[in-house]
């Protein structure tokens, strides 16, 4: 179990500091390399101009598969003041997961918000 909590945490790691590099993107939760082990790989964040919903749909539609909305955390997202403008994007990678697929949804959310 061990190695696999490790090797999920370098999948989120990689996430979150590709995340924190697009420009508009806001990553919700602990994103201190030192604080990863607080947390699971899977990872929330927002983009200042583009929707949640949109985001996910097309991801969707390059057969990369995430969650938007409130993500049954209501009260979550209403004190995040995301609740209105439709929750985040939440994706969750996984043992099985390589990081190859995580640098594939990095590139492919680069093409949708930086264009």
């Amino acid at each position: 179990m061990k190695l696999l909590f490790e090797y999920e945490k370098s999948l989120g790691a990689r996430l979150i500091e590709g995340l924190m590099s697009i420009e508009g993107v806001t990553v919700r939760g602990i994103t201190d390399p030192d604080g990863l082990d607080r947390r699971v790989p899977t990872v929330s964040f927002t983009h200042d101009r583009v929707a949640s919903a949109t985001i996910a749909e097309a991801l969707a539609n390059q057969n990369i598969f995430v969650w938007s909305g409130h993500n049954y955390a209501v009260e979550a997202a209403r004190a995040l003041g995301i609740y209105e403008s439709g929750g985040a994007v939440r994706i969750g990678p996984v043992h099985y997961n390589t990081v190859g697929e995580i640098d594939e949804t990095l590139d492919a959310l680069r093409a949708i918000l930086e264009a």
